[in-house]
């Protein structure tokens, strides 16, 4: 009996290593929030964009070492899900409360508040699709990783955020919120270096 046990806690911690990826991607954009949220007396800005492009590659990682560890499960598709919210829906919007002028212009809030909105929206109806073939709208993924693209982009360039890419980041953030809830359908790429007839659930 005691030679199994072992085993055991070695088999269950490898199955979880998916999930730990995917806590660590919450985690990830939990920072981007603690960084952002409150009296920011530093700019944080190129740091959180950074760790929103890292809490991507951790987006991809999961996915790939459930595949390829037979760990796919419903538990951690769910989880999956909620750490994406967080690091791609929420991150980028607290990030750019912090950049863009809602003081003087609160029409602007209303566009920041429905992008996390149009994530949520787009990982519930990826959840319950039984097809993962494809995706149907703009991964949140993808989303954040265009949105920290560009703030970075923006920040290479200019000191201080320009008045014009005020403009430009309100309508990107309205465009991809506006993916995200479309109706037309991506196609996936997915990686599987063993095939696994465990499961057939894919992470988003």
């Amino acid at each position: 009996m005691t030679g199994k046990k072992p085993n055991i806690m070695a088999d269950l911690f490898i199955k979880n290593i998916p999930n730990l990826l995917t806590l660590l991607n919450m985690l990830t954009g939990l920072t981007v929030l603690y960084l952002n949220v409150g009296e920011v007396r530093q700019d944080y800005k190129v740091l959180s964009y950074t760790l929103i492009l890292i809490a991507v590659m951790l987006d991809a990682v999961d996915g790939m070492a459930a595949r390829l560890l037979g760990a796919e499960s419903e538990f951690g598709k769910q989880l999956d899900s909620f750490a994406d919210l967080v690091s791609f829906g929420i991150a980028p919007i607290v990030v750019l409360l912090e950049v863009l002028p809602i003081h003087s212009r609160p029409g602007i809030l209303l566009v920041l508040l429905f992008y996390p909105i149009a994530g949520a929206f787009r990982l519930a109806r990826y959840n319950l699709t039984d097809d993962s073939s494809y995706f149907t709208g703009l991964p949140i993924t993808a989303a954040g990783f265009i949105q920290a693209s560009f703030g970075l982009f923006i920040n290479s360039r200019f000191r201080f955020f320009p008045g014009w890419a005020v403009g430009q980041t309100v309508l990107l953030t309205a465009l991809l919120s506006a993916m995200m809830i479309g109706n037309f359908k991506v196609g996936r790429i997915i990686f599987h270096p063993i095939q696994s007839k465990s499961s057939q659930n894919a992470r988003p």
